[in-house]
Order: structure tokens, then C-alpha cells, then sequence
């Protein structure tokens, strides 16, 4: 019988208190130990969970509808008591590297680019799911016949009306509804022409939740149409953004054995829906509506979080186009290809068509170079030797902007694609002779295509539920131990762990 050696706190039975934490459902493997703390020592309980018991206990989708209710109400609390000039609310976006908000220039620039994009589809009849501040509904509304707009805020709704009332309409088109995402209840089928979906995938509560709001929205929209589901956080690129910013906050003597841990707690903790391009791919293949699907890096002459980690994508509705047109693709990084080889090509042999692969890229280039040192260097060496390493080597990569802009000043169309989801963001880049102010796009291209491409949907997406469910644990083994065990004998904390060491 394991007995404590505590001196601050009465004799404990550790086996029993672990014999109580195992009473609560949810619970796989339990050890707990004294630890000393600023406060005097104490309990410490590790707990492994049963996540296939914890995944039936939530099956009833309450934790779904929780969480939802829960970002709602994040919403709430920023919108309150937040004045800015209408169009121009730009809450909610902080950067993950300093706390503090994204400048409003920049932020400008990303709304323009996304009306830029929504106007391309040619927008009449328009449902805006997750129409928060009305960054979008305030910009695109007056040109269109329709548009209704839903969120699950409240607040959100109310700062959009004030808006609209401070703005000059005409507003008539416009209907506002406090309403969950998936909830499509009024809404018939092929009733609009434009679903857009916005900054708004990273907040939904699972995969199974966004491919529900999916195949509503893919109902919902009538042939001819299109759905945007914009600002979608890139789940190959995960690990390399969550270090990017460790590496920002880290103090420069910190060892990398240190780094490496914390990459692994906050990957880990993720709480936000994180999307492989591949995700909407395997959707494709399962919606028969869906004629081809457009997956494009984001625009932008800022680099930040949004340009460099996330991206757009474009479902169009209609006839299945069952002729894909195969390109042959020049390699970008067997050629060695530079922007100035590419520029060459454009220039002097004038090619109707110029497809390239693999092209390296810059926006991410630096920070998946820092994870693969990371993951092969001496953990006894610091964060200043790694960012003194990374200062040195040279890149190749070539951002994408200076390829839209090539193609702007050569008279070519250029489409870029993360279709290929790989782990380190290169992108593949189609450019097409200009043929007038509509979009060229007549045929499906048959873009490179992951190995993964055939997978299941939930190999695509990581698990923000677990973080709910591991937290939610904590809690309730809290609650527990407090009701069955002495003050004394109860752990001043739960930490949750894959495996007990």
C-alpha cells in the first residue's frame, strides 16, 4: 500500500484516491503523486483518457451544440462595447505571435481580397453563414438581389443592424437571422445561387459538423452556383505554424528540448478545426452536385498568419464536368525554377498554357526549414542557435504574389493550388493566356493530387473535440473527487495525459 511522504497535508492512500479518480467514466489509466507547489505540497493526479467511452458519452451531439453556443458567446464579449466605423469592425483577429490585433491595414487588405474573390462568382442570391461583424454582408449586400445573413451571436447581429442604419442602403434585400450554422431549417433546395462560409470552419466543432454544414449548403445552392468557404487554417501546415510561433515567444536561451515540448503541448491543445485540403476533396468525390472544386492560396501583399497558413476554397455546383484536361507539368524544384526562368518562359515562348508543381514557398519556406531542424538537432543546443542557423540558410522559395503579379504584367491568368496538401506548403501554379474579364473556366484542370487523396475524411482534419472532452474530464474527476474524497485527499490538479509515463 503506497502511502505519501507529504509533510504539509495528513497521511493519503494514493491507491484510493487513484481507486476513486477510476470510478469516473471516461478513464483509462490514473496515477497520482505529491508535488511540491508555491503553496505547499500537493496532489497531483495524471489521468489517461478512455476516448472511444468519452466519444459515446457525447455522441448525442450536446457537446457539438456547446461548443457552438461557447464561440457565440466569445463573439458576444468582443463585440460589447466595441466602436468602429461601420465596415471596419475588425474583432476577433489577434495575432497569434504578440496578442495583439492585426493591424487594420492589413486586415483591410484580406477583406478586400475575399470580396474580390465572392464578387468573381457572380453573387445575386447570397446566404452568408457566419456573417459576424458584416465585413462581407456590408461590402456585398447592395449589389444583390438577396442576402441573408445568420450567426449564432446575437451581438453580432445587433452591431450589423446598427451598421446597416448608419450606411446607406438599399438594405431591402437583406434578411438577419440568430441562427447555428447547420441549421437550414426554411431554406429549400437550390433557393441560392452563393453560400459563403468565411473565417468561420476553424470554429465549428468537428468534422462531422462541417461536412453536415457542407451538404446543406451543397442543397441549398442551385446549379450554376458556388460555395466559398473562406480563411480555412491549413492542418499540413499545423506544426509548422505552432512552431513558428513558439519560436517568436521563446526566450533566446531556452534549450530545444524545452521548444520541442512545448511544439508538442500546444499541437496538442489545439482547439480550432484545422482542414487538409484533401478534406474537400474526398468531399468532392462524395457530392455528386459538385462539378470541380478550386483550391487557392490566399492573395495578399501582407504577410501574416492568414497569407501564410491559410487558404480558400470555391465549390461550384452544376453538371459533372467528366472531361478533366491533363497538363504536363514542369517541376518546379527538379528544374530549379526561379521566378525570373519562369518569367523567361512566359516572355519569350508565350505559351498558351505554363503548368508548374512543387513550386517552394516562400511565405512558409523558413518556418517548415525550422521544423526539420528541430525535429533532427541536439536538443541541448537553444533557440538563438536555431534562429542563428535559420538567419544563414539560403532559400529558394518564391512567393506566390509574385506570381499573380507576373501574370498581371504578362497577360496571363494565374491560378495557385494547395490541391496537393503537402507538409511543406509548396504550391502548384497554372498560367493561362487571358481571354477576357470572365473567369476561363470552361474545363476542369487536373490538378496534382495527394496520396491521400482516397482517405477517409477523418484523416483530413484534426480532433478539437478531444480538447473539449479532455478538459471537460478534468473537471468532472474535480467535481467528483470533492464529493467522495476528504479536502486533503483531493488532487489540486488533473493533468491529462496520451500515456502515463
Amino acid at each position: 500500500m503506497k502511502e505519501s511522504t507529504l509533510t504539509d497535508i495528513p497521511a493519503v492512500n494514493l491507491t484510493e484516491v487513484e481507486s476513486v479518480i477510476k470510478e469516473q467514466a471516461g478513464v483509462r489509466a490514473v496515477a497520482v503523486s505529491p508535488s511540491a507547489m508555491p503553496e505547499g505540497e500537493k496532489l497531483i493526479a495524471y489521468v489517461v483518457p478512455d476516448y472511444s467511452q468519452l466519444d459515446r458519452i457525447q455522441a448525442s451531439g450536446e457537446e457539438e451544440r456547446k461548443r457552438v453556443q461557447k464561440f457565440g458567446r466569445l463573439f458576444d464579449l468582443a463585440l460589447k462595447g466595441r466602436n468602429a466605423a461601420p465596415g471596419r469592425n475588425f474583432l476577433g483577429w489577434r495575432s497569434s505571435y504578440t496578442k495583439d490585433h492585426i493591424p487594420d491595414s492589413e486586415m483591410e487588405e484580406w477583406v478586400d481580397v475575399t470580396v474580390h474573390e465572392i464578387l468573381s462568382l457572380g453573387p445575386s442570391e447570397v446566404l452568408e453563414i457566419g456573417c459576424g461583424s458584416g465585413l462581407l454582408l456590408l461590402r456585398l449586400a447592395r449589389g444583390c438581389k438577396r442576402y441573408v445573413g445568420i450567426d449564432v451571436s446575437a451581438v453580432s447581429l445587433q452591431s450589423v443592424r446598427k451598421q446597416m442604419d448608419e450606411l446607406e442602403g438599399p438594405w431591402d434585400g437583406v434578411t438577419l437571422q440568430e441562427r447555428p450554422a447547420d441549421d437550414f431549417d426554411g431554406f429549400g433546395e437550390d433557393s441560392f445561387d452563393t453560400v459563403i462560409i468565411n473565417s468561420v470552419a476553424q470554429y465549428l466543432p468537428s468534422a462531422s459538423y462541417l461536412t453536415r454544414v457542407l451538404e446543406s449548403a451543397v442543397r441549398a445552392v442551385r446549379p450554376g452556383g458556388a460555395i466559398f468557404i473562406g480563411d480555412v487554417r491549413n492542418l499540413p501546415l499545423l506544426e509548422a505554424f505552432a512552431l513558428s510561433v513558439e519560436l517568436f515567444q521563446s526566450p533566446p536561451a531556452s534549450l530545444l528540448t524545452d521548444l520541442r515540448d512545448r511544439l508538442r503541448r500546444r499541437i496538442q491543445q489545439e482547439a480550432e478545426l484545422v482542414i487538409s485540403p484533401a478534406f474537400f476533396l474526398a468531399f468532392h468525390r462524395h457530392s455528386p452536385k459538385v462539378s470541380r472544386i478550386e483550391i487557392k492560396l490566399k492573395r495578399g501583399q501582407f504577410e501574416n498568419e492568414m497569407t501564410r497558413f491559410r487558404y480558400d476554397v470555391i465549390l461550384h455546383l452544376g453538371p459533372s464536368l467528366k472531361d478533366r484536361v491533363e497538363l504536363s507539368w514542369l517541376d518546379a524544384e527538379e528544374e530549379h525554377l526561379t521566378l525570373e526562368r519562369i518569367r523567361q518562359i512566359l516572355d519569350r515562348q508565350k505559351p498558351e498554357t505554363l503548368a508548374i508543381m512543387r513550386v517552394a514557398n516562400a511565405r512558409v519556406e523558413k518556418d517548415v526549414e525550422a521544423l526539420h531542424r528541430l525535429q533532427n538537432s541536439d536538443g541541448h543546443r537553444t533557440v538563438e542557435d536555431l534562429k542563428k542557423e535559420l538567419g544563414s540558410a539560403r532559400m529558394h522559395g518564391i512567393n506566390p504574389q509574385a506570381l499573380w503579379s507576373l501574370g498581371d504584367e504578362l497577360s496571363y491568368q494565374v491560378d495557385i493550388s494547395w490541391v496537393s496538401s503537402r507538409t511543406n506548403g509548396s504550391y502548384d501554379v497554372l498560367f493561362r493566356r487571358s481571354v477576357g474579364p470572365a473567369r476561363p473556366h470552361l474545363t476542369a484542370v487536373a490538378w496534382p493530387e495527394p496520396a491521400t487523396a482516397t482517405a477517409g475524411w477523418p484523416l483530413h482534419v484534426n480532433d478539437p473535440r478531444r480538447i473539449a472532452l479532455r478538459q471537460d474530464l478534468a473537471v468532472q474527476l474535480s467535481e467528483h473527487c470533492k464529493r467522495r474524497l476528504p479536502e486533503h485527499a483531493v488532487p489540486a490538479s488533473f493533468v491529462i495525459l496520451d500515456a502515463l509515463p
